[in-house]
């Protein structure tokens, strides 16, 4: 889905509304039988934000109990408790929770006002739920580019794994990228960083 409770300044696919076109319950449900006929093992799902379709917890139910793991981005909006139990249950589910900023100020200026609690709250949440090896993942911008030991220290408190990943000239993003893209400078040190913490 295109819709989202967020307007991340970089958003990938220029996400917030839903499109009238989206698979309903039912299509969505015939790709994942047709998925398992093809022997494909997980999907990974964006957005938007995946989880505010009302159906998606039956869905990702319906792909697992179809031997179709299923990986996916989110912004930690529905990670209640109970979710983060059933996520940590699970074999064939992964998530990978949002971040673009080690603090508040940083995070909040791109991705909106209390989406930097929201997403703590969740990783805190399956953390205490036994998931470990959830994914923290960073859009690594100008802003946040010196926070990357920051980072690491979130994700190691919390069980997780850090997942960087670059900013794409696309969406929302097209419009931000001379203000949000890494230096050369940074990029130099971000492989430096890396090349000392890749392993990790």
């Amino acid at each position: 889905t295109y819709a989202c409770n967020l307007s991340c300044v970089h958003c990938l696919s220029s996400s917030g509304r839903r499109d009238p076109r989206e698979l309903s319950t039912a299509e969505c449900q015939a790709v994942i039988d047709e998925l398992e006929r093809m022997q494909v093992f997980y999907v990974n799902i964006g957005g938007g934000e995946p989880t505010v379709r009302p159906d998606f917890w039956e869905l990702v139910d319906y792909a697992t109990a179809h031997h179709v793991g299923v990986k996916f981005s989110t912004n930690g909006i529905k990670i209640t408790t109970e979710v983060a139990r059933r996520l940590a249950a699970s074999d064939y589910t992964d998530v990978q929770i949002s971040l673009d900023g080690a603090t508040a100020e940083v995070n909040d200026a791109v991705r909106g006002p209390g989406s930097y609690a929201t997403a703590l709250r969740a990783m805190e949440r399956l953390a205490a739920a036994g998931f470990r090896g959830f994914k923290l993942s960073v859009v690594v911008t100008r802003q946040n580019a010196g926070q990357l030991d920051e980072f690491k220290a979130i994700a190691d408190r919390l069980g997780a794994q850090l997942r960087l990943t670059r900013l794409r000239p696309s969406g929302r993003g097209a419009d931000v990228w001379d203000e949000l893209h890494p230096t050369a400078r940074q990029q130099r040190q971000l492989y430096d960083w890396l090349t000392d913490h890749g392993e990790q």
